[in-house]
Order: structure tokens, then sequence, then C-alpha cells
């Protein structure tokens, strides 16, 4: 069975959950949670030492290891693009995006999506940004305690993807997630078991912590090898009243949270974990209860006290299963194959060159051909006008006896050297001919609908169309048929009743002459039976008994009665197309 881990690194904490089975059923087959050592020489030695150590205790697989970030460093922005494919947004996304953050720069951020909703002519987007630099310095503390992750994600969406797992987040509810980190809070809304909102306060459950500083005014040289002084022992009362402050103002970013929310289902509870802190879990927030995200079920191997820390970690183990709602990836090419480049650096520079000077000369060839294109666009635009529209000056009349005034400005403006449009930038040549292609066919269904030739009214059936059907059926028997002859004719239109399309009967006298007797002539008067009930447009052929000549040389029928249905005869145009 598949083996993952995740692994939660924060400022301070760190938690490593690893997983055993499939995404519905899994177990919980060892977990840890730490702090990272402080106030060293070499802090991210520390860091990478400490990982190592509970990864060699806890025997983590090395091929499926999954991290999430702190939701702290990230941006969230909601964006509307048109409705296209997520390949197609993933292209473009981090240019729509660039002009929401401005605090970065394009480049050096990783930007993810996540649709929240999708019409026929919109998606909209939430939008996370995080920098690379953050990833990096992560993801390469991992790699030197030998425990490279195969990918990276924040906070809140392992949170996210541990509690619909856990079924907290029902779909007739909506509900909000907290996770506490150390110096940051995710807090995610679910509205019908569906992310609608995604955000991160700035405030942790260490925020009220002194940190250390260096001693003195002066701040310490780069080249140092003094290690950096613990911060100051804090008042236990003091300590306290800080850490009471920080939790107030989570309570306010929380009510903020709650009083703007729309959902389209009740807000039922508030669901937060990460670090413990006091006065939140079993109190109400605007009138909603908090509860704690309790993302494990008995069977799994739920650690008996502390699981909040561990719903994360838990989060993102189980996206390297395969379970979860959000695919959210910050592990891109450029971070995991980071010192590839160097080894390609001069195939890549002479490959690049290489490109650059067949683009040159492609790009000559195809400047000749657009001048060339551009020249003809320009003399069939001029001769659309001679074509169309009056010139009275040089005697000449247009087809258009009477052009409108939007078509004809249109026409002359597009058949003019100093074309207006085209100096603007605003319409191609390309793209003046489709407007005039374009206001021709509006002004056609326009007098269309104004002569009512909109195909709104259904014609009758033709009685002649169906005549000429039943006479063309026995010129094509030919010899099969021999010699007939049709004394009366009566043909009737029949209207539609409920269930039925509209008929046409057709009563024929026939005799069938054939000098070998009655029994040829027979022959010939089933033939034509049979080949007229062989036709799709023939509901029915009634023919009466059949009679013998005196001279017993053929034989006649009376009565010989045609029920057509025309519907579901072929197009004329169809026909000629087949002949």
């Amino acid at each position: 069975m598949a083996r993952t881990c995740g692994i939660r690194i924060g400022p301070r904490r760190f938690e490593i959950v690893v997983l055993d089975g499939s995404p519905k059923k899994h177990r919980i087959v060892a977990y840890k949670s730490g702090e990272f050592p402080t106030g060293g020489a070499d802090p991210e030695g520390d860091v990478v030492a400490t990982l190592k150590a509970a990864a060699s205790e806890l025997k983590v697989p090395e091929d499926a290891i999954a991290i999430a970030v702190d939701t702290g460093t990230a941006a969230f922005r909601t964006l509307k693009l048109p409705s296209l494919d997520e390949s197609k947004v993933d292209e473009i996304i981090k240019f729509e995006v660039e002009g929401q953050l401005p605090q970065w720069n394009i480049d050096d951020i990783i930007v993810t999506f996540l649709t929240l909703d999708r019409t026929d002519k919109e998606t909209s987007l939430l939008v996370t940004a995080v920098p690379k630099a953050t990833l990096r310095r992560e993801i390469d503390a991992c790699t030197k305690a030998g425990i490279e992750p195969l990918e990276a994600e924040l906070e809140a969406a392992a949170m996210v993807n541990a509690a619909l797992a856990s079924g907290v987040c029902r779909v007739d509810e909506a509900q909000v997630l907290v996770h506490i980190g150390d110096t940051s809070t995710a807090v995610v809304l679910i509205d019908g078991g569906k992310v609608r909102q995604m955000r991160a306060i700035h405030i942790g459950a260490l925020t009220h912590e002194p940190v250390a500083a260096p001693s003195g005014d002066a701040p310490p040289a780069e080249d140092s090898t003094e290690p950096a002084p613990p911060p100051p022992p804090a008042d236990p009362i003091e300590a306290q009243r800080r850490q009471e402050q920080a939790v107030s103002r989570i309570r306010r970013e929380l009510g903020r949270t709650l009083s703007g929310a729309r959902t389209a289902h009740p807000l039922k509870a508030v669901y937060i974990c990460g670090w413990e802190v006091p006065n939140l879990v079993g109190t109400q927030v605007l009138d909603t209860p908090v509860y704690e995200l309790d993302a494990f079920v008995e069977e799994s191997g739920k650690p008996v006290e502390g699981a909040a820390p561990l719903v994360v970690a838990y989060g993102a183990a189980l996206g390297m299963l395969g379970g979860g709602a959000i695919r959210s990836s910050l592990r891109r090419e450029e971070l995991k194959y980071t010192g590839t480049f160097e080894r390609l650096e001069l195939p890549i520079a002479v490959a690049v060159m290489l490109a650059v000077m067949w683009l040159l000369v492609f790009n000559l060839f195809e400047s000749d051909r657009l001048a060339a294109a551009d020249s003809s666009m320009f003399r069939w635009l001029q001769s659309n006008k001679n074509f169309l529209v009056n010139d009275p000056k040089a005697g000449k009349r247009g087809n258009l006896q009477k052009p409108w005034p939007e078509l004809q400005r249109l026409v002359e403006d597009a058949s003019r050297k100093d074309n207006p449009l085209l100096a603007s930038n605003q319409w191609s040549r390309l793209d003046q001919l489709r407007q005039i292609e374009r206001a021709l066919l509006l002004r056609q269904d326009k007098l269309n609908k104004e002569l009512g030739n909109t195909g709104e009214v259904k014609q009758p059936q033709s009685v002649l169309e169906a005549l000429t059907l039943v006479t063309n059926t026995m010129v094509d028997m030919g010899d099969a048929l021999g010699r007939i002859s049709i004394r009366t004719i009566n043909a009737n239109y029949v209207p539609a009743r409920t269930g039925t399309n509209d008929l046409v009967t057709i009563t024929l006298s026939l005799s069938f002459h054939n000098d070998e007797g009655a029994i040829a002539a027979t022959r010939s008067f089933e033939a034509l039976k049979t080949e007229l009930e062989r036709q799709p447009w023939v509901t029915e052929v009634a023919a009466r008994n059949s009679k013998e000549f005196p001279d017993g040389k053929g034989i006649y029928s009376d009565g010989y009665t045609i029920t057509c249905d025309l519907s579901k005869a072929a197009p004329a145009s169809a026909k000629k197309e087949g002949s």
C-alpha cells in the first residue's frame, strides 16, 4: 500500500504525519511535532538537523513527501476571466494578476489558482501568490535533511483537504476553517463543500512573544560569527496580556470574516486547528459556535491528544495519497530542478542564438508576405466599395441602390488610403472586411424578419411535389414497369392532426399494358407497389383489385391511392448533389 508523508514547517514549529493506505482508507503510522532550536549560531543548520532527526525517527518515505508552508507568506486575490480551459488559464494567469500584486516582481513569485465559479461566459478564480524565495528556503532545508518534497502547498489548502476528507464540511451548510500558526492565521470560508474565500491574518500563537535582538544600538556585522543573544525573559503577566491581545485580534478578524460572508447556505460553525490558544474553542464568534477541527477518525490511528496541530500535516500527506479536493501545487519546475541550468547553459545558449537567427530570417520573409497581403486586402476593399456603394462623381452605380449610412461610412473608410481605423490600430483590414460582412448579414436578417421569411411559418406540403415524386419513380423504373397510362389523377392535402404530420394523398386510375397478357401486366402492377413502398416519403400504398382488359392484353386499377409525407423527402439541393 502507498506510504506518504506530510510536513508543516512554520517559523518556530513543525509537524510531521506519515500515512499508509489509500485516499479512502488509510492509517496514521507515525507522527511528531516539535519546535526548532532558537538562539544558535547557525539557525539554518539547526532547522536541518532537527528535520533530519525527526525524519530518521519516523522512517519518513523519501519518494512521497509534501510540505505545507506558512499561509502568512502568501497573498490572495479574486480574479474574473472569460471562460477558458484550465491549461489556457495557467498560461495567462501571471499576466492577469500582475497589476494586483505591486509589492512583488511577477518573476519572483509562484502563482496558482482555484476555480470558484464557472459559467459559459465567465470564470471566477481564487489566485494565490507565494514568493519563490520562501519556497526555496523551505525546500532547501528539507532537501539538506534528506527529505526532498515532491509537492508544496499552503497551510490553508492542506487544512481544507483534511476537513473535506473528514466529512466536517457538509454540502447543505457553510463553515469557516481556521488554522492558527506560529505568526499567522489561515482563514477559509467553505460554502456547500466548496472554497469561497481564503485569507491570511498576520497574527499567530507566538505573535505576542518577544524576538531576539542584537545587543547595542548598532546592527551586527554581516561577517560576525557571534550567535544572536536570546530574547529577554518575558514577564508572565505581560506575556499573558500580550497573548490575550493576540487572541482578541484573531477573534476580531474572525468576526469581520463572518459578518462579511455572503453564503448560499447557513453559516453553522467555525472549526479551529493548529496551535491551541485560550478563549477560542468552545466559545462563540458573532453567535457562531467555535469547535476544534477533528479531521481524524478513531480507526485511522488518531493521536490521543494534541491532534489539532497535526491537521495541516495530515492534509498534506492525504494530498500525496490522491485525496482532497484542492490540487494546488507550488512546486514548479524551476524549484524542483535548481542547478540543472548550469549544466545546460552552453547548449542552451547556442540553441537560443540559432533560434534568434532563424526567427530573424523568418521575420524578413513574413514581413514581405504581410506587405503583399496588406496590399491585396486594400485592393479587395476598394473593389468591395465599387461593387456595393454608389459613386456619383465617377458615374458608377453600386449593387446597393440605397446603402444605409453606417454601411456606406464603413465601406468608404475601409477603401481610403488614409484609413482612420487602420491608423488608430482599432481594426485591421481583415477586421474591416468582416465588419462589412457582418453589417450585410444583419441587414439581411432584418429584411427577412420584415418579409416574414424566417421559417417560423410552416408551409403546407405541396401536392405538385408529391405527384412529381410519384411520376419520377415510375419513370425511374423504366422497362421494369412497362407501358403504363394514367387516366385520372386526384390529389389532396391532408392537414396535420394530433400526433401526425401533414400528408398528401394521390388517387390514380392506372392502366398496365402488356402484349404478353394479364399475368405480365400484373407483375408490373406489383412491381410499382413494391417500389413505391420502398420510398421513405411514402407512408401507405392502397391498390384496389385490378381488372383485366377485354382483349386480355393488360389490366387496369381504379382508386390506386398513395399517401405521402414530404417532410421525409430529401431536399432539392441534396438531390442535385446526389445526381
